[in-house]
């Protein structure tokens, strides 16, 4: 859930229509990052989403959910480019369903006395984030939104939305004469292809009293001119007929993108529209006899399909297309993301990461009385380097001519999987092996005051969470009450957790049914009765874990490149996937873990 500043931006004379900024890359005011990539891609998402007027509090709490309080919904999405990478914004229109009522007054009021600040617009929505520095802070970077339930209208707004115009009516009322921003946001919001609306705002930017309808006008036209310009696949109009055929423009799809749509479909479990390798191999080369040899393949169709490249390429691009969607679905093995800090990391040299100690109360000052030197905090010091992690998969021609769809559909969805288990394993090992850390001693450790031997229960975890409360900071040894938000069980143990802060008949929480921990059972863990609690990353991570460059997803490669006159070698073609990353224990502080015999 997120909140917006989402101001007016335009408004119609009948206040039925707006034009507002749902939300804005970057960091919001909840600490929480958009990149643009991320918000253009869910701007399908938001198009007829309801919109509720809540108070803060329902918000937050997802409430308010109630058929009184719809005022309308969102229409006609764009995503409107900023003038620095991360700066662009997500902007729809607000289509109210009474314009007369008490809320739609209230904005008309607000934008004609310049008040629109008042109103704000946050997103109530769920996606799949990580945990990262952003600058001088810690930030949960929105990897993806996954579904947009509503957009409230709330009075304290985090992340820069606001009403951007009051735009025609739906009686076709005139607009009043727009800024750049607005022609801006209109063109953006059409569906021309981005050179031609590039071309309309540098012809309408230097203009003055340009009203919303002309401007649409304009629009209409190109695309009239486009469509025109489209049909047949070539510019027509331009002389004798024997200069049309020799002047072919490929406005229409070319051959290579459709190969790799075919591709797309037939990987994607979703798509049912190509269910055939052999079809997919026969349509991009024309080896009837597949033979693998590129002296059986229609050149002509190998040049248009395959862009310059080889099938075995072609093919790997779709499969690395499909495993990187593939990692990014939600699955079991996320989880570790719930105890580590992500980080990039340049090169394979050994990190450091230095964690200093605090200093002490400061003393008082007396009158004319002289500053005395503070002692200095020691520091602590993890290192780790990164490590390259992978394998390969074979795609012989037997697999393509026999049509083995499950065999070959398999190679992405199984790579993914055995990529993820393997980070996922490398993360929750160190709660699960509880291995020796930067100060010599393992993290669970008497001397760290994190380790108990009591089993499950109400008791235990009360106990468990007083002494992470109880830790302090290195030198000035004060106390950093940082409290558990997640409690890691084996599957055996989900079930006891679970009952833990279950309420029953009793109308009155107990303390621990209060805490609201979130139980992650770990699926490999095969000690049945020990159990960890962690601190939220975003408060003091345990774990860090780098990836090389920043990349999180693996890579997928060509292992060997096919001899000449083939496009396999040795009748099949070898993929190689490689994933970089490494990681260590940072801070003991943030967990507590009880071994019980």
């Amino acid at each position: 859930m997120e909140t917006q500043n989402d101001f007016i931006l335009g408004e119609t004379k009948s206040g039925s229509r707006w034009l507002i900024r749902i939300i804005k890359s970057g960091l919001s005011g909840n600490h929480n990052y958009y990149s643009d990539e991320v918000l253009r891609k869910s701007a399908p998402l938001f198009e007829r989403a309801r919109v509720f007027v809540k108070s803060d509090h329902e918000h937050l709490k997802g409430q308010g959910k109630d058929v009184r309080n719809i005022i309308g919904q969102i229409r006609e999405i764009s995503f409107v480019q900023g003038m620095s990478p991360d700066e662009g914004e997500l902007q729809g229109t607000l289509e109210l369903i009474s314009p007369n009522g008490e809320i739609a007054s209230k904005i008309k009021e607000a934008w004609d006395k310049n008040m629109s600040n008042l109103f704000g617009f946050s997103i109530d929505a769920q996606g799949k984030t990580s945990t990262r520095r952003i600058g001088r802070h810690m930030a949960r970077v929105c990897n993806e939104i996954t579904t947009v339930a509503s957009v409230d209208l709330i009075v304290e707004p985090g992340a820069g939305g606001q009403i951007l115009n009051i735009l025609e009516s739906l009686e076709g009322q005139k607009m009043e004469h727009l800024n750049a921003t607005e022609m801006k946001s209109i063109i953006s919001a059409s569906s021309l292809p981005q050179p031609a609306k590039d071309k309309l705002y540098s012809e309408f930017k230097p203009l003055q009293n340009i009203t919303g309808t002309e401007l649409k006008e304009a629009i209409s036209r190109e695309k009239e001119y486009l469509a025109k310009m489209s049909e047949s696949g070539h510019v027509t109009g331009l002389g004798s007929n024997d200069f049309d055929r020799r002047s072919t423009v490929r406005i229409i799809e070319g051959q290579d993108e459709k190969s790799e749509k075919m591709l797309d479909a037939f990987f994607d479990p979703q798509d049912h529209s190509v269910v055939s390798i052999r079809e997919c191999y026969l349509h991009m080369t024309g080896d009837r006899n597949f033979t693998g040899l590129k002296r059986s393949c229609d050149p002509v169709r190998l040049a248009e399909s395959l862009n310059s490249t080889d099938f075995p390429s072609v093919l790997g691009d779709a499969i690395s297309r499909r495993l990187i969607k593939e990692y990014q679905n939600d699955s079991i093995y996320d989880v570790w993301r719930n105890l580590v800090n992500v980080v990039p990391v340049n090169d394979f040299r050994t990190q450091e990461r230095t964690r200093f100690g605090g200093y002490g109360n400061l003393p008082i000052v007396a009158e004319s009385g002289s500053y005395n030197p503070l002692t200095s905090p020691t520091d602590e010091k993890a290192t780790y380097a990164v490590a390259k992690r992978g394998g390969t998969e074979d795609l012989t021609l037997e697999m393509i001519t026999n049509d083995d769809v499950g065999a070959v559909q398999r190679i992405p969805k199984s790579l993914v999987r055995a990529a993820k288990r393997t980070l996922s394993k490398f993360a929750l090992d160190f709660l699960k092996d509880n291995p020796e850390i930067y100060d010599e001693n393992t993290l669970f450790h008497a001397s760290h005051g994190n380790l108990g031997a009591t089993a499950l229960g109400a008791a235990s975890v009360a106990a468990g969470r007083l002494a992470m409360k109880s830790q302090t900071e290195k030198n000035s040894n004060e106390k950093l009450g940082i409290t558990p938000r997640f409690l890691w069980v084996p599957d055996e143990l989900e079930e006891t957790a679970v009952d833990l802060f279950r309420r029953n008949t009793e109308q009155d929480r107990n303390f621990v049914q209060s805490l609201s921990l979130d139980i992650v059972p770990v699926w490999y863990w095969t000690d049945v009765n020990d159990w960890c609690l962690t601190a939220d990353p975003m408060d003091l991570a345990t774990v860090e874990i780098g990836f090389l460059g920043g990349k999180e997803e693996p890579d997928l490669f060509i292992q060997d490149s096919p001899t000449a006159g083939s496009m396999f070698t040795n009748d099949k073609v070898t993929y190689k996937i490689r994933h970089i990353y490494g990681g260590t224990v940072t801070d003991y502080r943030g967990a507590y873990k009880s071994v019980v015999a």
